[in-house]
């Protein structure tokens, strides 16, 4: 009987600290997406406030010469557009999707022209006066690619291959 009960306490402790560990875990997870879901949430309300957006559908970081932070919506008078936010200096481009190739076709144009095995991020910014889709891909041995998209007009500016 004695026996038992000593099981049932080693039992406990043994869960409990499982329990401590996880949460642990979780915890430290959790406060390093922080900085960029803190970053997100103040480009979303920034978006929302300067083009008077009803819902977000899309979020992306665009770390080349200059940061820019977009976010993809529909405004209240159901126009999809992109806003496009310089971190630095928080100026703010509204982009109607119509004056350009959306994202899901610049990942298309990749898909055609390079059977990428996989994508790794497509994201909008500015290049010089341009703004345009970086995309990131693995072809298919593997090799680190980049290509880079007009978003006016949708030709390839720029390729890096083979990294």
């Amino acid at each position: 009987m004695r026996h038992h009960r000593r099981f049932d306490w080693v039992k406990f402790l043994f869960i409990g600290g499982l329990i401590v560990l996880i949460i642990a875990a979780i915890g430290i997870y959790a406060k390093s997406l922080s900085p960029y879901q803190q970053l997100r949430d103040q480009a979303e309300k920034i978006a929302t406030n300067r083009a008077d957006l009803k819902t977000v559908n899309g979020f992306w970081w665009y770390n080349r010469d200059k940061s820019y932070l977009t976010v993809a919506g529909q405004t209240k008078k159901n126009q999809s557009v992109y806003v496009a936010i310089q971190k630095k200096t928080g100026k703010v481009t509204i982009l109607n999707q119509k004056s350009g190739i959306t994202r899901q076709k610049a990942i298309q144009q990749v898909t055609q022209t390079s059977a990428p095995k996989k994508i790794l991020n497509a994201s909008l910014g500015k290049r010089g006066s341009e703004f345009v889709w970086d995309i990131g891909y693995l072809s298919k041995s593997g090799k680190l690619n980049y290509v880079t998209y007009s978003f006016r007009s949708g030709e390839q500016l720029n390729a890096i291959k083979n990294l």
